[in-house]
């Protein structure tokens, strides 16, 4: 066995001399020292405390505030797109339209036709020619109207002091405003409010940026808003759950669930995580929705902004306790517990109840994913319905500018959870009629509607069809990996 050769230094040998001689400094500690030659790449002082750990540390920080900022930006183009369907998913779920036939607090169209307190209306005849021959919204009376009909030549219809629209007692609020006797009347209808929105997202969408007092720019209210919840809500979150899994010695949060032989612990902290932050974040998702749901017209907006709606709510409705400890405390604790516990625990369902693998059946475990998730929004949409109206409802201790909505809103508060499902399935679940069954079915007697959850599904469809998108994204993808 040949002995193992020293290691050797070629520059240095190829010179003659030793191997260690080249890198000799003489008088290293004494007075006479003599710097080395500088390299090619640049050094600092001996007695410098920069090294060259912290310049890569510099350059790590520079390339993560990149990063972020680039995150935060693109988070905001993503608002700002998803924005125009966020707030008419909105508008859908917060506005009131009773069903017909109900006792609901503000009657329906058939109640408005009917004789009520001693108020005169119109009849039956006098409705339909308002209809058919008032085109130009004057108002007067139908005998008025047939005068100028024919071949006669047009003349400006006369007002006639008898007419009923004159001797119609229009009730009104305290304050003045006139009480709608039906969200459907559209002659007590405010210019700055919508019709019924009884169509999806797309009809919403179209109806908002036809209104002249709204228009494009409506698309966004409360956009920075919602841009604001979601980056403080993604830097809050995650931070609290590794705080809360380092204090109780759990496995990292970076791990997935299902790779877990105990994952209660840790979708406990996931849980607990999302309830603190979201309420602690609740004022925002108040003033988004009240700067979606308020009207754009600058004589009837009541907030002018974000900090504007923030200290006005604390200005008019009790402080800090009046914006946290308020009727939308329990439906932001329920919302903020029910889909982090559902979003996360259905991975869990599909590998360890349903034992489906996402490496072996992808479409299989699609389609029990799919479920999944069309059982969340069953459970969360409700909730949401109800949270929204709730955020609407102003409970001023000092009287301010009033809440002018671009939908009609509930007149009377719902008093809890319990009371709004309750009302919102009596008064709004049932089947709405057009206006020509309606008249056809004036002369019977409007049978009271039964409970029905139509009221509580606003923007069902658009939701479950971006889980059918998603699905189908998604088995394309598996199918190709094969």
């Amino acid at each position: 066995m040949t002995d193992r050769q020293k290691p050797t230094f070629p520059s240095a040998m190829a010179n003659g001399g030793s191997g260690f001689r080249s890198y000799y400094a003489p008088g290293l500690g004494q007075g006479n020292y003599s710097s080395l030659a500088a390299p090619s790449f640049p050094t600092f002082p001996a007695t410098s405390t920069y090294q060259t750990d912290d310049f890569d540390d510099f350059i790590d920080s520079r390339a993560a505030t990149r990063e972020l900022i680039n995150f935060v930006a693109l988070k905001y183009i993503t608002t700002a797109v998803n924005s125009p369907f966020e707030i008419a998913n909105t508008l859908l779920q917060v506005q009131y339209l009773p069903t017909d036939g109900d006792d609901a607090p503000i009657a329906s169209q058939d109640d408005s036709d009917e004789q009520q307190d001693g108020q005169p209306t119109y009849s039956d005849s006098e409705e339909e020619e308002e209809e058919e021959e008032d085109i130009y919204g004057t108002g007067s009376g139908g005998r008025s109207r047939r005068r100028h009909s024919g071949d006669a030549p047009y003349q400006q219809p006369t007002i006639d002091s008898s007419d009923p629209m004159f001797q119609r007692n229009v009730p009104v609020d305290e304050s003045g405003y006139i009480v709608r006797p039906s969200v459907y009347d559209e002659g007590t209808r405010p210019q700055h409010q919508l019709p019924p929105l009884q169509g999806g997202i797309w009809k919403t969408i179209r109806a908002i940026m036809k209104h002249p007092q709204e228009g494009w720019t409506s698309l966004f209210k409360g956009q920075y808003t919602n841009w604001l919840y979601e980056i403080s809500h993604l830097f809050l979150q995650p931070t609290l759950e590794g705080s809360l899994n380092d204090a109780f010695g759990l496995y990292d949060d970076t791990i997935p669930l299902v790779h877990l032989d105990h994952a209660g612990p840790n979708v406990a902290t996931i849980v607990v995580s999302h309830l603190i932050v979201g309420v602690a974040l609740s004022p925002l998702e108040l003033v988004r929705t009240r700067l979606m749901v308020q009207s754009a017209s600058p004589l009837q907006r009541k907030y002018k902004g974000p900090w504007h709606a923030l200290r006005t709510i604390v200005a008019e409705e009790g402080g800090l306790k009046g914006l946290y400890l308020s009727q939308n405390l329990l439906p932001s604790m329920l919302y903020h517990s029910i889909i982090p516990l559902l979003s996360n625990t259905g991975p869990l369902i599909i590998d360890r109840v349903f034992r489906i693998s996402a490496v072996d059946s992808p479409i299989l475990y699609g389609l029990a994913q799919l479920g999944l998730d069309t059982l969340e929004l069953l459970i969360t949409l409700p909730l949401e319905t109800i949270r929204k109206r709730m955020h609407c409802q102003i409970r001023s201790r000092i009287p301010g500018k009033r809440f002018e909505s671009v939908v009609p809103l509930r007149p009377v508060p719902y008093s809890g959870i319990g009371d709004a499902v309750y009302k919102i399935m009596k008064e709004e679940g049932g089947k709405r009629t057009s206006r020509k069954d309606r008249k056809a079915s004036r002369s019977q007697k409007a049978q009271p509607a039964g409970l029905g959850l139509g009221g509580l599904y606003h923007g069902f469809g658009m939701q479950f069809t971006s889980n059918i998108v998603f699905f189908v994204f998604h088995a394309i993808n598996g199918i190709e990996g094969w």
